[in-house]
């Protein structure tokens, strides 16, 4: 599987070293040196709190290191996510016009 740094964007090779069972070590990107994936190590809700505030680094590792394109549909989840976003980015709007 190709991965992407979360970061930078660029591809790496492995997100990390598997040293022993619950022992890994998060890989750095070549590109711009800070950890590739830091989501890895983080709850499923910290990745959907990122995911509501639109952090691109959550995005990257959602599309990039999570799902595996071959396994999946992958076009039909860009467009769930999508419209999920746009969803979202609505509601946001909209409590920010009625709290004016």
């Amino acid at each position: 599987m190709n991965f992407r740094c979360v970061q930078c964007g660029h591809h790496i090779k492995s997100l990390y070293v598997q040293y022993s069972p619950g022992n890994i070590r998060l890989m750095k990107c070549q590109n711009c040196r800070a950890v590739a994936d830091e989501y890895i190590e983080c709850e499923i809700m910290i990745l959907l709190i990122d995911l509501i505030l639109h952090k691109a680094k959550a995005y990257r590792h959602l599309f990039y290191n999570m799902f595996d394109p071959k396994a999946m549909n992958f076009e039909g989840l860009m467009w769930k996510s999508t419209f999920g976003f746009l969803i979202l980015d609505a509601c946001i709007h909209f409590t920010h016009l009625i709290m004016l």
